[in-house]
């Protein structure tokens, strides 16, 4: 078994990434239907940067009016876009990492609370890879800097129906902060945002790398840091601004194939051919799965 990893290159809108993530759950949940003894297919995840979007989470989405909506729009310069995931209205956009990892729970000995850990430490391994401490508190998503000042450096939201995940991460890596500005982020009153370039560059012009203020977790709400290894400073200079967005997607596709179950740091890169028939089709014959 092996991590297949397509990211698609440039902009693409929100719409059409969710209509290949629902393609990719529909193959799973077709074949846990056929019961019958066949391979578990291989885990896929989808990167990409979509055009600026905010999107609500299935609780919030039936409450939120349409004068809100319009607030979102922006003057048309950004969506509004129901999802089924979990959490309040976050943002999507240039700049950022969204990533949806569609995967068995049952085929990886996962249940929700240790894949959602899973994609904490996949993605604290992908902010370290860049220099960058993060760590988790009883909110979701991965924050930086020291309590009560942090700020939210990743988005986390899953969607999981038999078994079959969906959704996943926003890995802030350029992104315009002053989207987040304009909203209560993720429902947290007076919380702010932050990206792996803005964090660098205060890293760099400190010229040492500091170790966030942590008190004790259960006196902070601070649940856990990372364990992954650093970057040393003198290597952050390696770092040439703009950081590149499929470098990000490729380093958290390493951290989470290194993670998953039976994937033994397998990835596999994909072409959108390989696994996306087209908004116009309705088959996926062509998909194929090698259970190695």
């Amino acid at each position: 078994m092996k991590l297949r990893h397509l990211h698609l290159p440039g902009l693409t809108s929100y719409l059409r990434t969710s209509a290949i993530q629902e393609h990719l759950v529909r193959l799973q949940l077709d074949r846990k239907a056929a019961e019958l003894p066949l391979p578990a297919l291989d885990p896929i995840l989808l990167t990409f940067q979509t055009t600026p979007t905010y999107t609500t989470g299935r609780r919030e989405t039936q409450f939120t009016s349409p004068k809100q909506i319009a607030y979102l729009q922006a003057n048309g310069k950004a969506e509004h876009q129901p999802a089924l995931r979990g959490g309040a209205t976050t943002f999507h956009g240039p700049g950022q990492v969204t990533a949806y990892l569609v995967l068995d729970l049952k085929a990886h000995g996962l249940g929700v609370e240790s894949y959602v850990r899973l994609l904490e430490d996949s993605a604290m391994g992908t902010c370290a890879h860049y220099g960058l401490e993060t760590f988790t508190t009883r909110n979701p998503g991965l924050w930086i800097g020291p309590r009560p000042r942090e700020r939210k450096l990743v988005s986390l939201g899953v969607h999981v129906r038999r078994y079959i995940t969906s959704h996943g991460l926003g890995i802030n890596v350029n992104v315009d902060l002053w989207w987040f500005d304009r909203i209560v982020m993720c429902g947290l009153k007076g919380m702010r945002a932050t990206n792996i370039e803005r964090e660098l560059e205060a890293l760099q012009a400190l010229g040492h790398l500091q170790t966030p203020n942590f008190d004790l977790p259960g006196q902070t709400g601070v649940r856990r840091t990372s364990s992954e290894p650093r970057k040393p400073v003198e290597s952050l200079r390696e770092f040439a601004f703009p950081l590149s967005i499929p470098e990000a997607a490729d380093v958290l596709a390493d951290n989470l194939a290194k993670r998953l179950a039976h994937v033994n740091n397998r990835v596999e890169k994909l072409a959108e051919e390989d696994i996306w028939p087209g908004e116009n089709s309705a088959s996926a014959d062509h998909f194929s799965n090698d259970a190695t």
